[in-house]
């Protein structure tokens, strides 16, 4: 009996083992609901949004309707330009009689014809002439007024007496025409360009041959003509042809002076001109590209070793250089290249 009662109190203490028993909670403090109740309303309650500035935008700029286009209105004209008073052009042909390169005998006696048109807008009265301008006047009549008048539109042929000259060579004569006024005008795009005539001096008899040079001179590969000379005071050269001191002055491109101040004075003619180039020599086209000028050189010590460019009175460009000066005189040496 005993026994059972024991293992009765045994199954009675597992069962009550088995048994899940309520946990038990804890209260909260008043700290704690305070706590929470602080929480609860920051929740629940909404935050307050701060507005944002609105910025008031200006416009950029102010659109003007484009009015209606007036469809009968007349076309606009482009500007005429002006047209100068006094301008010609070349007429068909330029050269009328003697064209460049005519063969001439030495003191041939020629006529030469030009046809122009007067493309300005003045009239060429009878006050208006042909006017000799550079180069060799071959003996004409170097201011030439014309015979009738010429209205802008017209074209008229002008015609001068001439005379090839003695010494055989090549030479070129340059002219223009001259206003009322005395102002020279011609030919090209801005009306500034003088006509020419251009022959070849030969010996007589021997028209259709090659021109020989005088014994002092030599044709060369390179150029037209060559050689030396010794210029004393007063000496004038004629570097189209080699000729010292010739019979009509017109024809002389260089004239040297000595014994004066300054002490040596070398100087261009009848419409040459010349620029120191320096003791390189020149070749041609640095003497085509060199500017050139009609002023004298002066000098106190003849500069010997040094080049000059020049383009003669006939328009034909060459090198001139200075060999050396003894008793008074100056010795030079020059080549002539062929006229352009």
């Amino acid at each position: 009996m005993f026994k059972r009662i024991v293992l009765l109190s045994l199954l009675l203490v597992a069962l009550t083992g088995c048994i899940k028993q309520p946990s038990s909670t804890a209260v909260p403090t008043q700290d704690e609901i305070s706590q929470t109740d602080e929480q609860q309303v920051t929740l629940e309650t909404p935050t307050a949004i701060q507005p944002i500035p609105t910025q008031t935008l200006q416009p950029m700029s102010t659109w003007t309707p484009v009015p209606t286009i007036d469809r009968t209105r007349p076309l606009i004209q482009s500007p005429t330009p002006d047209v100068p008073c006094n301008h010609a052009e070349a007429g068909v042909p330029l050269d009328v009689t003697i064209p460049d390169g005519t063969v001439m005998a030495p003191g041939e006696h020629f006529t030469k014809t030009w046809r122009l048109e007067n493309v300005g807008s003045c009239t060429w009265t009878r006050l208006y002439a042909l006017t000799f301008f550079s180069g060799n006047s071959l003996s004409a009549l170097q201011t030439n007024f014309l015979i009738q008048e010429v209205k802008s539109g017209d074209v008229i042929d002008l015609t001068v007496s001439m005379q090839a000259p003695q010494i055989p060579g090549v030479y070129q004569s340059n002219w223009m025409l001259s206003s009322a006024e005395g102002k020279l005008f011609g030919i090209g795009r801005n009306g500034d360009a003088p006509f020419w005539v251009k022959i070849e001096v030969v010996p007589a008899g021997t028209a259709t041959q090659t021109p020989t040079p005088t014994p002092t001179l030599t044709h060369t590969a390179e150029g037209y003509l060559a050689g030396d000379v010794d210029l004393e005071d007063g000496d004038k050269f004629d570097l189209d042809n080699g000729i010292l001191n010739p019979d009509m002055e017109t024809q002389a491109d260089l004239n040297y002076q000595y014994d004066g101040t300054p002490p040596q004075i070398l100087s261009v003619m009848n419409g040459a001109q010349w620029m120191v180039y320096g003791e390189n020599q020149p070749a041609m086209g640095d003497c085509s590209a060199a500017t050139l000028l009609a002023n004298a050189i002066s000098f106190t010590e003849v500069p010997a070793g040094t080049y000059i460019c020049y383009r003669t009175s006939n328009a034909a460009l060459g090198r001139l250089l200075i060999e050396g000066f003894e008793e008074g005189r100056l010795s030079v040496s020059f080549l002539t290249w062929s006229t352009p």
